[in-house]
């Protein structure tokens, strides 16, 4: 049986689905909206009670303290999407963890550095495992 299902990330998107029992598909759709990294969405609260939405970029150790870095994961007042908030994570336990605003401007530099080389590190083992062993025979 052959039947157009609309992705189940909210795009929209039209795909063909040719199996012939019911099951919910993953999202395995090009539209860019983000739909992957769903289960890396992180609610935080402001200070007046607002909630917002942010994907979840990375945690580091920098000098003994966890540092959690998120960028938008919804459109926000005066954010851009490429903007990047770091906080100072407090606490043992993940689910209760504070996650206190970097008040020092050149610690913040820093740990945005830091980040930066985590990310650019990550990117190149993605890229190295992504390559095919070469046969030298």
């Amino acid at each position: 049986m052959k039947e157009d299902k609309k992705c189940t990330c909210g795009c929209e998107e039209e795909k063909e689905c040719t199996c012939t029992h019911e099951h919910d598909h993953d999202c395995d759709c090009d539209c860019d909206c983000d739909c992957e990294r769903e289960d890396e969405i992180v609610e935080i609260s402001t200070d007046d009670g607002r909630k917002l939405k942010f994907f979840l970029v990375g945690t580091i150790e920098y000098k003994g303290k966890w540092y959690s870095a998120f960028e938008p994961a919804e459109e926000i007042e005066g954010m851009s999407e490429e903007d990047l908030i770091i906080f100072e994570v407090s606490g043992d336990d993940e689910d209760n963890a504070e996650l206190l605003p970097i008040e020092d401007n050149a610690l913040l530099e820093e740990v945005f550095e830091e980040f930066c080389r985590a990310l650019d590190e990550e990117e190149m083992a993605e890229e190295a495992m992504s390559l095919e062993p070469t046969d030298e025979n």
